[in-house]
């Protein structure tokens, strides 16, 4: 097959209650819902990575005409006029700074040094060098596996040796190389914003990716693009995987499209994607897409009777709010819903808004049909509830302290970086004990300080599903400061006794880019943060510096400007109830020319009660 078919497309009106946005009730939303087919792409396995690292620098031109989407998948916020209520930036206590980190173990993950020299054979010296790296971390078994901006690896998590990996993600899914080095150069697939899941019902682990075609002559964006999902055979990620496409091509207003930040999300019987499709052509937001397809038929190494797609308009729902990253849930204890299955999803209210105080859940109804045939009986049942919450909104980029500069002195004398926390969107979900757990990077103060700075905004939402109703109410939430810094890009991590934690990365300008975590206790308590791994330098990465970077990055003073970070964590729970978490930081291993970012793995083990 060299596309998908799409064999059944049915429109399924409900009725809207239209209800203004304070009354805060649940509603059933009117959407198609189209049936196609994912695409079989055969098998993979990891390599062992490169021997030596790969020559860097060779053609700086070559290097930066594959920077990432990061100007055209940002949403602009319109300021004040979204605000529906005056809203204020919270101001927030600031955390107190851990001296002991009790219960911890961590090792550092993939570097820019990796992503650059991942590929053996013709993938050998045929990376471009990424910033920021996109962590994707999943753990089960005796196995611990990152990816990143665009390669994987696999860690023995008992002590951190690698195991299998550094491998190119081009290389891994059967695609072009990035860049084949010659003159002319020859360039492959565009692939991004990894992510990867270990399901422990299946004993499988999930990856994907989204990918682009290009032109192999100039490199220029081509009118292809899908999401690429690979299934490991068994439950051990260093041998066998399972490879599908699913195109996406179509799928959004405008298109051609593709679907940046594929998330991810499990229930029992299904596995969730979520995109934001952009126009290949304009660049405008093409609305968000659902995907939902049979997770036991992936884990069989078999294609799923269909794949369910239910795209959401890229406007203002009858509630106002604005469907962006709405992020599927993954379950830590299997599915607690009933009414044949509900997998839940979560977003913020309006990501073009600069202050919120609300959120938006969704609960799609009737999962257990995705493993079986399609037929005239085959209904789904989106919901969507609007609750109020603790405001949150845009956060300021965050300093970071000065320390020894490679690439600035080159091109760019005088400049100074400093780290893009991006917007509030919602990051990582996950259901535990009928609650939805995530968090979001928000703008706050703290008393006594002045200015604005990146904290968190994080929630425990609970949530019920009844038919032809979803009740949602948030349950606890609160913040995390730090005081004269900054904490951005969490990722939450929730076991089965409903013990959590966060990690994120802290900055400031006495502290080297680092990652942290805090662990939650009741009534909206964040314990004190921890400093997991330390930062030994600046941010000192291409995407920065004005003549490094194209476009050139935004800048708040000649000699000031913002270099790309994140764009998210990620966090995983292990059999035994162990969180782990995994974040972006400037670690001590050896740099490129281009780049000089790392990653920290933490494993830290949760009391019932502790935090």
């Amino acid at each position: 097959m060299t596309g998908w078919t799409s064999f059944k497309h049915c429109f399924v009106f409900v009725g809207i209650a239209f209800v203004m946005p304070t009354m805060l009730l649940s509603q059933e939303v009117s959407v198609s819902q189209e049936f196609l087919h994912l695409e079989s792409k055969g098998a993979a396995v990891l390599d062992n990575g490169p021997t030596t690292l790969a020559p860097v620098g060779v053609n700086p031109n070559l290097e930066r005409r594959r920077q990432r989407l990061e100007t055209l998948t940002r949403m602009p916020q319109t300021g004040a006029s979204k605000i529906a209520a005056p809203l204020t930036f919270p101001n927030v206590k600031n955390n107190e700074v851990a001296t002991s980190n009790p219960n911890f173990f961590g090792f550092d993950g993939l570097d820019h040094k990796d992503q650059r020299s991942a590929g053996t054979g013709v993938f050998a010296n045929s990376q471009f060098s990424f910033e920021p790296p996109d962590q994707g971390f999943c753990v089960g078994n005796e196995f611990a596996l990152e990816t990143v901006n665009t390669a994987l690896a696999v860690y023995k998590k008992d002590n951190g040796a690698l195991l299998a990996g550094p491998t190119a993600l081009n290389q891994f899914f059967g695609l072009q190389p990035e860049v084949i080095r010659t003159s002319p150069p020859v360039f492959g697939d565009f692939t991004s914003d990894p992510r990867c899941h270990y399901d422990a019902a299946t004993n499988r682990f999930f990856l994907t990716l989204f990918q682009i075609d290009v032109d192999p002559s100039t490199g220029n964006f081509l009118a292809g693009s899908s999401v690429l999902i690979a299934v490991s055979q068994t439950g051990d990620p260093t041998t066998h995987w399972n490879l599908f496409r699913l195109r996406t091509t179509a799928h959004g207003v405008g298109c051609p499209c593709f679907g940046d930040q594929p998330l991810i999300g499990f229930d029992s019987s299904g596995f969730y994607l979520s995109t934001n499709a952009f126009s290949l052509v304009t660049g405008n937001f093409a609305g968000s897409q659902l995907y939902a397809m049979s997770k036991l038929f992936l884990a069989a190494g078999a294609l799923p009777p269909f794949v369910l797609r239910i795209p959401l308009a890229p406007s203002l729902n009858t509630d106002g709010s604005f469907p962006f990253s709405v992020h599927p849930s993954s379950n830590t204890r299997g599915n607690e819903a009933a009414h044949f299955g509900t997998e839940y999803f979560l977003s913020t209210f309006d990501i073009t808004s600069v202050l919120e105080n609300k959120l938006a859940v969704w609960a799609l109804q009737n999962t257990s049909l995705l493993n079986s045939p399609p037929g005239p009986q085959t209904i789904f049942h989106l919901f969507r509830k609007v609750i109020s919450s603790e405001v949150y909104g845009v956060p300021p980029d965050a300093p970071q302290k000065r320390g020894t500069l490679l690439l600035s002195p080159i091109n760019d004398p005088g400049v100074f970086e400093i780290l893009a926390t991006n917007e509030h969107r919602m990051q990582q979900v996950t259901f535990a004990n009928k609650r939805l757990w995530s968090a979001v990077t928000t703008g706050l103060t703290s008393p006594s300080e002045i200015d604005l700075k990146a904290g968190i905004a994080w929630f425990s939402v609970a949530v019920e599903t009844e038919e032809g109703r979803l009740d949602a109410a948030v349950e606890e939430q609160g913040y995390v400061a730090l005081a004269n810094g900054s904490v951005f890009f969490p990722a939450v991590g929730v076991n089965s006794q409903g013990n959590a934690a966060i990690g994120f990365s802290v900055s400031s300008p006495g502290l080297f880019p680092s990652t942290g975590y805090v662990k939650l206790g009741g009534n909206g308590n964040a314990d004190k943060i921890h400093i997991a791994g330390i930062g030994t330098n600046s941010e000192d990465g291409f995407t920065g510096y004005p003549n490094e970077a194209f476009p050139p990055p935004p800048c708040l003073s000649p000699v000031l400007c913002e270099a790309r970070w994140g764009d998210y964590g990620a966090a995983a729970v292990d059999g035994d109830g162990s969180v782990w978490l995994a974040n972006e930081y400037i670690g001590p291993r050896p740099r490129t020319l281009f780049a000089n970012w790392g990653t920290f793995i933490t494993r830290i083990r949760l009391e019932a009660g502790d935090n």
